[in-house]
């Protein structure tokens, strides 16, 4: 069984909604970053970095233990493991990659800032509003793709999908005006959002 360590952030997301789409089996520990959990001790020897999601997967390659952080690196793992949501074909295509990449670097950066600057006591809101102009234009970028494929990756589901429908989904439920006028977005982010694992990945109630 996996044991999967993460919160309901961006990130952490990510690697829950990979595990239920997949349906590996796989033990939830939820880490309280408000508490401080990622910085304990026993959090620390498992990722030096404090970052979360971080998984342990006891049945890794070759049948050895593996203990993996960095939730693409875990996405890519996962459909490794388990054959799914990573066809040969993309595997292998630049442009899958370097798009998908811009999801957890550039889209996944942006509203990281978006959300610290609301969380400041005093949030400068010319530097949230620029910020939040370079979400959207980002955005519209990826509306621009999904007009002429079905899904973030190609015209099939794959980890794309499940690394971007965070990003948007927090986006959506904190600064919806940054989300605005991308209705290839909305098509792909209503079916996504209807997958059963996808809401199951949600739920940190569940693991």
């Amino acid at each position: 069984m996996i044991e999967l360590y993460a919160a309901p952030t961006s990130n952490g997301l990510r690697a829950k909604i990979m595990l239920d789409e997949t349906g590996l089996d796989y033990a939830l520990h939820p880490v309280d970053l408000a508490e401080g959990a990622n910085k304990s001790a026993e959090y620390l020897a498992l990722n030096p970095m404090g970052l979360i999601p971080t998984i342990v997967d006891p049945d890794g390659p070759g049948g050895k233990p593996l203990t993996l952080s960095q939730s693409m690196t875990i996405l890519t793992y996962l459909a490794t493991k388990s054959g799914k949501f990573m066809p040969d074909h993309l595997a292998t295509d630049t442009i899958f990659w370097r798009n998908t990449m811009s999801i957890a670097t550039d889209m996944t950066g942006v509203l990281m800032a978006i959300l610290t600057i609301g969380r400041m006591e005093n949030p400068h809101q010319p530097t949230m509003d620029d910020f939040g102009a370079r979400f959207n234009r980002y955005l519209k970028y990826w509306d621009g793709l999904m007009a002429e494929q079905k899904y973030a990756g190609a015209d099939e589901v794959s980890i794309a999908d499940f690394a971007f429908y965070p990003v948007v989904y927090r986006a959506k439920a904190v600064v919806p005006q940054f989300t605005r006028d991308c209705p290839n977005i909305d098509r792909w982010y209503d079916e996504i959002g209807a997958r059963p694992g996808v809401q199951k990945g949600l739920d940190f109630g569940q693991g």
